[in-house]
């Protein structure tokens, strides 16, 4: 069993907080996530014993690298400590496949050429905040986001693209962003320099476009085995009709749809509901119906129109659902509701209060879908009471 710890693997664990458990051999980290779980579900439901993750290095479908300039005027590539806000030297993050590695220190080599500089956050200058990674597990396809200053006019876009392509041929595609702010967030204002504006990846014998914005659960081998739970749970026949809450770009709806008769997916953020569209387009599905709004308004709107759901699919993101969303989706009562999480802490929180709407938990199940860091997936099926 490889162990994160030893210096072949990793050399700035002491420094990188990326890491959270790597003090732990693998089967240790899952007796550690597996006791989150039993303390968290045992009282409330049964609990499965936690998914191991088939890969535990070099997982990641997806990297974000920050650079700094040292003193002598040279380029490293590293890792945001977001505890400290520092930059972490880092040319080979052990949970980055080699291929992202290798693409985030030639871009070194490159901006130091062509005189690019990283943005400076403590003054304020310089053109590159991040450069986001994507990589297709389907096709080995990649798409290269290069995050800059708002301010920036970055005209050295063309050489900068002609020498990265020419290096790494699996590059489909190379876009410009502006950021105003000094998170780590993929930006605004996408401009294609190069190639293609998407890439796509498939999940559960699904094909799905990605943007240089699109939600796409990192550890792709482990969100199969995860969705691939969340359908068992749901046990869909062609007579259900079916909510995907939160859908994001479409992946769960769009697996659902498969199995059921009809899907409702409901997504408040127009570029995601965009992408879904075509998502569901490209898999020759006709029974999904993409709704550009609030989950809790729209779930009103059913309410009133008496529509029957008989499952429900919730992914929210971390903080979980509002106490109104989930009062609102039990007056309209599906029959099933699986809710997926990656926040047990907020999931547990909501799943009290739908035990006290009608609801009762009857199982769950947790993913690690994060090898070597604290974070731990689940999924939950929860039955209307009679």
């Amino acid at each position: 069993m490889r162990i994160l710890r030893d210096e072949k693997y990793c050399k700035v664990q002491k420094k990188c907080s990326g890491c959270q458990l790597s003090n732990m051999d693998y089967q240790r980290q899952i007796r550690y996530k597996q006791n989150e779980m039993r303390l968290r579900f045992n009282r409330l439901c049964a609990l499965s014993k936690i998914k191991e993750s088939e890969e535990t290095l070099r997982y990641r479908n997806k990297a974000q690298f920050v650079y700094k300039k040292e003193k002598d005027g040279k380029i490293y590539c590293g890792i945001y400590q977001s505890t400290t806000g520092a930059t972490v030297k880092c040319g080979d993050c052990s949970l980055h496949t080699v291929k992202q590695n290798q693409i985030g220190n030639f871009l070194s080599k490159t901006f130091e050429a062509l005189k690019i500089s990283p943005f400076d956050t403590r003054r304020q200058k310089g053109s590159v905040k991040s450069v986001i990674i994507r990589e297709s597990r389907k096709n080995g396809d990649i798409m290269v986001v290069i995050v800059c200053d708002s301010r920036s006019k970055f005209p050295e876009e063309k050489e900068l693209s002609d020498r990265l392509s020419r290096e790494f041929p699996e590059i489909k595609s190379i876009i410009l962003t502006k950021s105003a702010t000094d998170k780590l967030i993929p930006g605004n204002d996408p401009k294609v320099i190069f190639g293609t504006d998407t890439i796509s990846d498939s999940l559960c014998g699904c094909d799905f476009r990605i943007s240089y914005n699109s939600f796409f659960q990192i550890n792709s081998k482990q969100t199969e085995n995860l969705y691939g739970t969340a359908m068992e749970f749901a046990k869909l026949t062609e007579n259900d009709t079916v909510l995907d809450a939160y859908c994001g770009t479409g992946t769960i709806g769009i697996i659902a749809s498969k199995h059921a008769g009809k899907v409702y997916a409901v997504e408040q953020v127009e570029n995601a509901v965009e992408d879904a569209k075509i998502n569901a387009e490209m898999n020759n599905v006709e029974n999904i119906e993409f709704i550009c709004a609030d989950s809790e308004k729209y779930m009103s709107e059913l309410a009133k129109k008496s529509v029957k759901l008989t499952a429900a699919f919730l992914d929210p993101p971390r903080a979980g659902c509002s106490p109104s969303f989930l009062k609102t989706l039990a007056r309209v009562a599906p029959d099933r509701i699986v809710y997926i999480s990656c926040n047990i802490d907020t999931q547990i929180r909501d799943i009290r209060l739908l035990s006290k709407l009608g609801y009762k938990p009857v199982k769950a199940q947790g993913f690690d879908m994060f090898p070597y860091t604290k974070h731990i997936e689940s999924v939950v099926l929860l039955t209307k009471l009679v």
